[in-house]
C-alpha cells in the first residue's frame, strides 16, 4: 500500500474557495503517484514495505555511447539488442523525462533538419516506438520496456477517506506501531479535540517483471543539443 496523510483545520474547509477539500485530495493523490512512479522505475531492491523497482539488480544499466545524435542512436541499438535476441521486440515503449525528450528532439543534422522528428517533450515516437515522459523518471535514465511483460497486481485504485475523530501522530517518521500508539509517540493530536480534519489516500498496488528481458536502460545518459 502507498499512503499519504495530511491534517487541516475545519475553518479551512468551511471558508476556502475554491474547495480546499478537492485541492488536498488532488495533492495527496499526486504525492502517492510520485512515490509509485519512483519505486516502479527505481533501482532499489525489495523491502518490507515496497516491491523491487523494475531496474533493480540483477539488471545492470548500460553505458551511454555519447551525448550527440550518434550517441543516441548507439544507445537505442544497445537497448533494442536484448529484445531482438529474444525475438520479443514488439509492443516496446521508451520512458524518459520531458527534458531528455526535448533535448533529443532538438538535435539537428548538418542540413538543419531534426534527427528525431517524431519526438517532443510530451512524448511521441522514437525509432517507430511510442515514448512516455514523466517528471518522476531518473534524469539520466533512458528506459526501454515491454508493458505486457510486467505484471501489475492488486491495483484497486485510490481510496480517499477523512476523519474528524482520529488521533494522529504528527511526525514524518512516526514511532507508533500498527497495533496502537507506543509510549514513544509523543506528538499525538486528536482531530475532535483540536477542531481539525485528517485526510488520507491509500492505493494498494504491486508489480513484478514476468521475464528478465522485460526492460533495459541506459544509466548515465546526458544528451546535448548539437548537430551531428
Amino acid at each position: 500500500k502507498v499512503a499519504a496523510l495530511t491534517v487541516v483545520s475545519k475553518e479551512l474547509l468551511w471558508y476556502s474557495s475554491p474547495s480546499a477539500e478537492r485541492l488536498l485530495r488532488d495533492a495527496l493523490v499526486e504525492a502517492s503517484r510520485q512515490r509509485i512512479d519512483t519505486t516502479f522505475l527505481g533501482t532499489a531492491g525489495a523491502s518490507a514495505s515496497a516491491p523491487a523497482g523494475i531496474l533493480a539488480s540483477p539488471l545492470v544499466g548500460l553505458t551511454t555511447e555519447g551525448a550527440d545524435a550518434d550517441g543516441v542512436r548507439g544507445d537505442i541499438e544497445k537497448l533494442y539488442a536484448p529484445f531482438l535476441t529474444a525475438k520479443n521486440a514488439s509492443g516496446l515503449y521508451f520512458v524518459m523525462t520531458p527534458s531528455m525528450a526535448k533535448t533529443i528532439s532538438l538535435q539537428r543534422n548538418a542540413l538543419g533538419g531534426s534527427e528525431f522528428p517524431g519526438l517532443m517533450a510530451s512524448g511521441g515516437t522514437l525509432e517507430g516506438d511510442p515514448v512516455v515522459t514523466g517528471d518522476n523518471v531518473n534524469a539520466t535514465h533512458l528506459i526501454l520496456l515491454k508493458p505486457s511483460d510486467i505484471w501489475r497486481i492488486g491495483d484497486m485504485g485510490v481510496q480517499v477517506s477523512l476523519s474528524q475523530d482520529a488521533t494522529i501522530e504528527m511526525d514524518d517518521t512516526p514511532t507508533g506501531e500498527g497495533s496502537g500508539p507506543t509510549a514513544a509517540s509523543a506528538s499525538l493530536v486528536n482531530m475532535f479535540q483540536t477542531e481539525q480534519v485528517a485526510f488520507k489516500v491509500v492505493r494498494p498496488i504491486n508489480f513484478a517483471k514476468r521475464r528478465a528481458t522485460a526492460v533495459q536502460y541506459i544509466s548515465n545518459a546526458a544528451y546535448e543539443v548539437a548537430s551531428s
